[in-house]
């Protein structure tokens, strides 16, 4: 097992919250940049969407399983998660649009 896969398990298995500081500073980078050029640069949409995909790994930390490749599924997830966000972000604006006209 990787060193990236043992701090998934010892967060996963002992909630170790110096792994799970350590998972974040590794990939805080990669999430950032893909929710960046998903969302198209809107900063505070952005960080709601890395709170969110790391909040979803604290939660879900325990059914990945150890050979998951955690980029890849950082990588996934932050695209699906900005995603919802962005058709909730149209959804609203066509609503303001409506009440407007």
């Amino acid at each position: 097992m990787n060193a990236t896969g043992q701090l998934l398990r010892d967060y996963a298995e002992k909630g170790s919250e110096p792994a799970f500081r350590e998972l974040v500073s590794r990939y805080v980078d990669l999430v950032y940049s893909v929710a960046f050029r998903r969302i198209g640069g809107d900063a505070h949409l952005v960080e709601d969407v890395v709170q969110t995909v790391f909040a979803d790994l604290a939660r879900k930390a325990g059914s990945l399983k150890g050979e998951t490749m955690l980029g890849g599924w950082l990588h996934r997830h932050t695209c699906f998660v900005s995603s919802t966000l962005m058709r909730g972000e149209r959804r609203r604006q066509q609503r303001e649009r409506e009440v407007v006209s």
